[in-house]
């Protein structure tokens, strides 16, 4: 079990905390996409305010990590990102790139929207409602 993830109700929350290098980081959640798959846990929550010292990630990086995850998903677990507001792409080019390889991903500037786009989720990702909000 990594730390900082935990799991209830078909729901998984991973919220890195501390000092982190991109790399470290992009690891760490690949580890909690996989311990979710593990663990038959088909909606993950990532929360990424707490953590210090990692950069925004140029284009590359985004391509970088969402491949990764895609890969560790397996189509398996949907991922909703909760981060600061300079982490983003305005065009969220990460989110269409998860796409391109089969992961349902959406980034979001709070922790409350990201649960509300993954409560009108189903097991494979398609939105079965638009939220409450």
């Amino acid at each position: 079990m990594i730390d900082h993830f935990s799991h209830a109700d078909g729901l998984a929350a991973f919220r890195p905390v501390g000092e982190h290098s991109l790399v470290t980081i992009v690891e760490a959640v690949n580890h909690a996409i996989a311990q979710c798959r593990e663990l038959r846990v088909c909606r993950l929550l990532v929360v990424t305010h707490e953590v210090t010292g990692v950069s925004p990630p140029t284009m590359i990086d985004r391509f970088l990590a969402v491949e990764d995850w895609a890969h560790a998903a397996n189509g398996q677990v949907v991922v909703g990102l909760a981060m600061t507001a300079k982490n983003i792409s305005p065009q969220k080019f990460g989110v269409k790139v998860a796409t391109s390889f089969g992961l349902t991903l959406d980034a979001f500037g709070t922790e409350a929207e990201a649960l509300d786009w993954l409560s009108g989720c189903d097991s494979k990702g398609r939105q079965t409602n638009h939220g409450t909000t």
